[in-house]
C-alpha cells in the first residue's frame, strides 16, 4: 500500500490584527502559523516508447496538462474557518539531488473522450521540452478556496509540492526528499452565529409553484426549512449582467441573509437558465453547468463572478492554457436540478421524492448495488469500467451493500438483464463506460465491439418505488440541450417523430428532446430518483492503480463519500472537493458533471 507522509502543526498566536475580510468587516482575527512537512522516497524510472516515466513509492497525483511532463505531485489540504486568509508563505527543503535520465520524461497524453476509440498520443510541448531551467518553475503552490462541508461554510488551503523537477535541455531531474511550507494565516474569530432561516431554496418558473407546494410542505415537515422563489421574480428584482448571473446573485444573497445550504433548480436550461461556461470541447463551444450556482464564493469569501477579466466570458479554460478567469471551483452550496419541461413532469418528480423519503427506510432492495461496466478501451491494459466499479463495490461493502455485477466479462451486461435487475430494485447504480445522449455502451474484454443500451429499452423498466441513485461515468448522457435535430442522428425520422409525439414535443429541429439521464429519472413507472452525468464529452484516467482523474475519479469518490443518513448533495460535493484537492482545477470534468435530482434528498429515506 502506498503511503504519503505529511506532518501538519498549527501554533496559535493570540494576537488580534484587525479586520481583513471584505465579507465580515466587523470580525476580529487571530494569527496562526501552519507548518506542512512532506517526505517522499527516491524515484524509480521505467523506459518505454522512447520516454522515461517516473514513479514514487508514495501516494501522489500527477500533472495532467497535455504535453507537459508527467511529474508527481504531493498535496495536503487544510480546513480553516470561513474567511481565513494567507498572510505569508515560506518554504524550506533538503538539498536537491541531480539524477540523469536517458530519454525525455513521458508527456501527458492528449485527452481522449470516453466515447472515442482512438489511441492515446504523446506530443511533448516544445516550450517545455526545450527549456534549460527547471520545470515546474516553483517547487510548491499554495491556493485558498471556500467550500461547504457538513452544511458548514469553510475555507480550504491546498499546498502542492513537486518533489521532482525536470531540466529538459540537460536530460536530468532534481529530486528533493523533504520539504516544509510554513504559512501565516489570519483566522476570523466568530462573533455571532450565521442566520439559518432556511435550509433549501427552490427556484422554478411561476407556473410550477402549485405543483411544487407538496414538496415544500414535505420538506418543512421533515425539518428542512424550504423557500420557493419564482424565476420571474428573481430575474425582475435581482442585479446581474444576464439571467444566469441574476440567479446566482439571488442564491448568494439567500445564503448571506437566510443561511440556505441547498438549492433545487426546477426547469430545463431554457426555463431556469444554466451557465454556459467558455470552454470549447470538441463539437461544442461551451459547457452547460450548474457548478456555477454552487460556487458562489471566491477564495476571499466574496461573490465569485467566474469572469475576473470582465469580458462576459465565464470560466474561460482550455487544456492548453488552463484557467484564464479566476475560478474558485469549490462548491459552497449543494445544488441539483430537475430539468422539467412541463407541470406533469414536476408532479411526477415531486411524487417520487416524497415517496422515496417516506417509504424507502428499512427496505431490503435499498442495499442492492448495481455495477454496470466492461472494457471501456479494449486492448489498452486494464478493464477500466470493471476496475472502477469493483473499487466502488469495495467501498460500499462496509455499509452492507450487495454488489450485483453486470459486467461484460461475466456475460451479465445486456439490455434485458439490466432491466431485470433494475426492476428488482436497487439503492444505487454505478455505470462506467461509453455514453451518448441516447444511451450507453461498453465492450467485452479486449474486444472492439460494444454492447449497447439505448433509450427505447427504458420502456422495459417497471421498478415502481424502488428507485436508485445513478452515476453515469460516461460522455453526454446529461446533455440537457439535446435537440430533435441531434436525435435524428440516432433514430430514423418516423421513430423520431413518434418519440416527439409521445413526449408532446413539436417536431422542429431546435426543439429540446430529453437526454438519457432525464428520461430515466423522470420515468413514471420507476426509473431513478436522481442521477449524475455529463452535459458534454467526458474524459477519464484509469490504470491498474485506479482512477486518477476525470469521470472515473468522480464516480469512485462519489461512493466513497457515502455514509448512512447522508444527503445526496453531500456525496456530489465531496467528489468535487476531492477532485480539486487531488487533481486540481481541471474545469472540464468539474463543470460538465451535474446532479439531476434533489440535493437535499435523504439517502435511504427518513
Amino acid at each position: 500500500m502506498k503511503t504519503i507522509y505529511v506532518i501538519v502543526s498549527i501554533a496559535l498566536l493570540l494576537a488580534p490584527i484587525g479586520a481583513l475580510s471584505q465579507t465580515s468587516p466587523e470580525a476580529e482575527y487571530t494569527q496562526s502559523t501552519l507548518e506542512v512537512t512532506f517526505y517522499t522516497t527516491e524515484p524509480f524510472f521505467e523506459e518505454a516508447n522512447q520516454f522515461t516515466s517516473i514513479e514514487l513509492q508514495v501516494d501522489s497525483s500527477r500533472i495532467i496538462h497535455p504535453g507537459y511532463p508527467q511529474l508527481p505531485i504531493l498535496s495536503k489540504t487544510i480546513i480553516l474557518p470561513f474567511g481565513s486568509t494567507i498572510e505569508s508563505v515560506t518554504y524550506t527543503s533538503t538539498n536537491p539531488v541531480e539524477m540523469g535520465i536517458q530519454t525525455s520524461i513521458l508527456p501527458v497524453p492528449q485527452p481522449i473522450p470516453v466515447s472515442s476509440k482512438q489511441e492515446p498520443t504523446y506530443v511533448p510541448d516544445e516550450t517545455i521540452y526545450t527549456q534549460n531551467t527547471p520545470f515546474p518553475d516553483q517547487s510548491f503552490e499554495v491556493t485558498v478556496g471556500t467550500m461547504i462541508q457538513a452544511e458548514k461554510h469553510l475555507s480550504v488551503v491546498t499546498v502542492q509540492w513537486y518533489p521532482i523537477r525536470y531540466i529538459p535541455s540537460e536530460q536530468k531531474i532534481l529530486y528533493t526528499a523533504e520539504s516544509t511550507v510554513e504559512l501565516t494565516i489570519s483566522n476570523p474569530v466568530e462573533t455571532s452565529q450565521t442566520t439559518d432561516t432556511y435550509d433549501l431554496l427552490i427556484i422554478a418558473p411561476n407556473e410550477y409553484q402549485s405543483a411544487l407546494q407538496p414538496l415544500v410542505s414535505h420538506k418543512n415537515d421533515h425539518g428542512v426549512e424550504t423557500l420557493f422563489a419564482s424565476v420571474e421574480s428573481v430575474l425582475d428584482q435581482t442585479r446581474g449582467r444576464d439571467d444566469a448571473e441574476k440567479i446566482k446573485y439571488y442564491i448568494y444573497d439567500a445564503s448571506e441573509e437566510w443561511g440556505i445550504k441547498y438549492v433545487l433548480l426546477v426547469g430545463n436550461f431554457d426555463k431556469t437558465p444554466m451557465r454556459r461556461s467558455a470552454i470549447p470541447i470538441y463539437q461544442d463551444e461551451d459547457i452547460l453547468t450548474d457548478l456555477y450556482y454552487a460556487d458562489i464564493y471566491d477564495g476571499h469569501g466574496d461573490f465569485s463572478s467566474w469572469d475576473s477579466n470582465h469580458n462576459n466570458k465565464f470560466s474561460e479554460y482550455s487544456w492548453d492554457t488552463g484557467l484564464i478567469d479566476t475560478v474558485d471551483a469549490y462548491p459552497d452550496l449543494y445544488v441539483g436540478r430537475l430539468p422539467c419541461n412541463n407541470t406533469r413532469e414536476v408532479q411526477t418528480m415531486v411524487d417520487k421524492i416524497i415517496t422515496y423519503e417516506t417509504q424507502t427506510s428499512g427496505s431490503s432492495w435499498y442495499h442492492r448495488l448495481l455495477l454496470l461496466a466492461g472494457d471501456t478501451f479494449p486492448n489498452h491494459g486494464v478493464i477500466e469500467g470493471e476496475l472502477v466499479t469493483g473499487m466502488i463495490a469495495d467501498s460500499m461493502e462496509q455499509y452492507g451493500f450487495e454488489p450485483v455485477k453486470l459486467w461484460t466479462s461475466l456475460g451479465t451486461f445486456g439490455p434485458l438483464n439490466i432491466n431485470k435487475q433494475i426492476n428488482k430494485g436497487a439503492g444505487f447504480i454505478s455505470y462506467s463506460g461509453h455514453g451518448y445522449e441516447q444511451g450507453l455502451g461498453t465492450s467485452p474484454p479486449n474486444v472492439e465491439q460494444r454492447i449497447e443500451y439505448f433509450s427505447p429499452y427504458l420502456y422495459g423498466i417497471f421498478n415502481g418505488d424502488k428507485l436508485p441513485v445513478i452515476f453515469f461515468d460516461a460522455c453526454s448522457t446529461t446533455k440537457l440541450d439535446f435537440t430533435i435535430e441531434e436525435l435524428l442522428e440516432w433514430y430514423p425520422t418516423p421513430l423520431a417523430r413518434l418519440s416527439a409525439l409521445i413526449y408532446g414535443i413539436p417536431f422542429q429541429m431546435d426543439s429540446l428532446y430529453p437526454c438519457f439521464t432525464w428520461e430515466i429519472v423522470k420515468k413514471v413507472t420507476g426509473g431513478g430518483i436522481a442521477a449524475i452525468g455529463s452535459t458534454r464529452v467526458a474524459f477519464t484516467g484509469v490504470d491498474e492503480d485506479g482512477a486518477h482523474w476525470g469521470a472515473g475519479f468522480l464516480n469512485t469518490h462519489f461512493f466513497q463519500a457515502y455514509e448512512p443518513g447522508s444527503k445526496l448533495g453531500e456525496l456530489m460535493n465531496q467528489a468535487q472537493i476531492d477532485y480539486i484537492n487531488s487533481v486540481g482545477k481541471e474545469c472540464i470534468t468539474l463543470e460538465e458533471f451535474i446532479l439531476v435530482g434533489d440535493p437535499s434528498l435523504k439517502l435511504g429515506g427518513y
